[in-house]
């Protein structure tokens, strides 16, 4: 069951389930990240899911922020992009398919961080990327 929350200056939605079986995934170089993630965890049998950790590297980067006509992107050139922190959901689409929508942060070789969503098919893992998916298990309602 879903439940949905507004007030003056947000909007929350609920959903009842709960946590079930952990993956620990390795992608290797010149995998993309968010698609890397979705190809492991369909393979897991995880269509609902969230990343509890992860530790690794980019060739380059390409990060979205902002919403609307604000919306930007930004890229950042490698190699060795530093993954600092990542955090988000897998959610199926219309087809069934896991579907990831990642946040976190990056630095570069300069120490210059830089965060926001990482795009689809822009961001390659350069040595290697390590991360512990869990399941949601979602009540039926």
């Amino acid at each position: 069951m879903s439940d949905a929350m507004t007030g003056a200056d947000f909007e929350a939605e609920f959903e009842d389930g709960r946590f079930g079986r952990l993956a620990v995934v390795r992608l290797k170089p010149d995998q993309d990240l968010v698609e890397g993630i979705e190809a492991a965890a369909m393979e897991a049998g995880i269509a609902y899911g969230v990343v509890r950790a992860a530790v690794g590297s980019l060739v380059d980067a390409a990060l979205g922020y902002g919403e609307a006509e604000d919306a930007s992107i930004v890229t950042v050139e490698g190699p060795g992009i530093e993954i600092l922190t990542l955090a988000g959901e897998l959610r199926p689409d219309e087809n069934g398919q896991a579907r990831a929508l990642l946040q976190g942060t990056i630095s570069d070789a300069d120490a210059k961080v830089y965060g926001g969503t990482f795009l689809r098919g822009a961001n390659p893992i350069c040595i290697t990327l390590e991360l512990v998916l869990q399941e949601w298990v979602p009540e039926a309602s």
